[in-house]
């Protein structure tokens, strides 16, 4: 395996960090509703009204107070730089991104009334990522140990959150969901154990339930407002 720098983690750690940051120095405060709102929180009534889709990838640069993106950094730091080295700079990327997305998705079709944030949508699409390579490189021992711890942290932290409450739950299933699918499809680099046509299917698999999801978003808010 080639070694790569890590820079897409630290990159992602650094915009975490400079968000977190303006929020404390432009409103004072990481945790109210109104400033996660006004920095980009994810908000179903405001993405359909107001077209803002934009807010689906900017709540996963926002964090609800320092604890919250410390846990999330430490995770994103030990996840990615591992990750990212069996991945490669885009793969790793794409489902970062594309998991926080999903995430958000799941969260927007199925919370609509909350405000949620946060790296975890993304973070959970990371140990999926591991449970997929585990599956599909089982010949690979360090790829199916980690898959076997991950599988262990996510059904965990899906368990503590039904039971504490106030955690995104929802965010949570739909990154997991969409950082598997994803890794499922595009495999480490030079190395795809599916065929093009078994790939393009699961990436339209995702791409379908994108839409339904959007759909159930729009649907909840046209009959709240009665629109």
């Amino acid at each position: 395996m080639v070694r790569r720098k890590p820079y897409v983690t630290y990159f992602f750690l650094a915009v975490n960090i400079l968000v977190y940051g303006y929020m404390l120095l432009r409103y004072g405060t990481t945790q109210s509703s109104e400033v996660l709102l006004l920095t980009g929180a994810n908000y179903t009534p405001l993405i359909v009204l107001e077209n803002e889709w934009w807010r689906l990838i900017s709540a996963a640069f926002i964090h609800i107070g320092f604890t919250h993106l410390l846990m999330n950094g430490i995770s994103l730091f030990y996840l990615g730089q591992d990750l990212e080295q069996f991945m490669g700079h885009g793969r790793f990327a794409f489902i970062y991104l594309a998991s926080a997305i999903g995430g958000n998705l799941f969260s927007y079709a199925f919370s609509s009334n909350t405000v949620s944030a946060g790296a975890s949508t993304a973070i959970f699409g990371l140990f999926a990522a591991y449970v997929a390579l585990g599956r599909l490189y089982s010949h690979v021992p360090i790829l199916q140990q980690r898959a076997a711890s991950y599988t262990v942290l996510i059904a965990i932290n899906f368990i503590n959150g039904i039971l504490s409450g106030g955690v995104d739950n929802w965010g949570h299933l739909g990154g997991a969901v969409y950082g598997l699918v994803i890794t499922i499809a595009i495999g480490l680099p030079n190395y795809h154990r599916l065929s093009g046509r078994q790939r393009f299917l699961a990436l339209l698999v995702l791409l379908i339930l994108s839409g339904v999801l959007v759909f159930i978003g729009i649907q909840k808010v046209h009959l709240a407002f009665g629109l």
